[in-house]
């Protein structure tokens, strides 16, 4: 052992905090104390909230390209109603609809026999046609066709968004035959 000086050292002075630092660390405390507050408050109102359904969700978003009707833009109008209604048409159905053109989405999912879309094929394909015909050879649509427009989709998702009932299966019942 080297004996030239003592192996324990004494402790340091304190590191004193600077009053500014100190009080910037306390307004930081409390702004993140703030956020948290509030976000947990804004997620408490949004849990109370009533979530509401495919069919509200859908004739909400029907009602809001009355804009586009009432500004006479029959083009966008017609894409903004086949738009809702093709998105409806996905989620209530389970089919994909919005990357198709109306006639690969007719030819596909439409024929489909037992699907439940079958029974509105008709006037869903000529409510589509008609949308396409504004949409891409520029029909022009006065307000009473556009009216009729929006008066068809909501017919069709007010009348599919019941849903279907499923057919019982009926399975043959095994006699036991005693056997001798």
């Amino acid at each position: 052992m080297n004996s030239s000086g003592p192996d324990i050292h004494d402790i340091r002075a304190p590191y004193v905090i600077p009053q500014d630092l100190r009080m910037l660390i306390v307004v930081g405390v409390g702004v993140l104390l703030l956020l948290v507050l509030l976000w947990w408050g804004w997620r408490k109102l949004r849990a109370r909230r009533p979530q509401l359904t495919l069919l509200q969700r859908t004739l909400q978003q029907l009602e809001a390209t009355r804009v586009l009707m009432d500004a006479g833009d029959a083009r966008a109008f017609a894409a903004a109603v086949s738009d809702v209604v093709r998105g409806y048409v996905e989620l209530r159905f389970n089919v994909r609809a919005t990357q198709r053109t109306t006639a690969e989405f007719l030819r596909d999912c439409l024929s489909q026999v037992g699907s439940a879309l079958q029974a509105h094929e008709r006037a869903l394909g000529d409510f589509l046609k008609f949308c396409d015909l504004a949409k891409f050879a520029r029909w022009s649509l006065d307000a009473q066709e556009m009216q009729g427009m929006l008066a068809s989709a909501r017919h069709f998702v007010e009348t599919t968004a019941a849903p279907v009932p499923t057919q019982p299966v009926i399975n043959p019942e095994v006699i036991d035959v005693p056997v001798r």
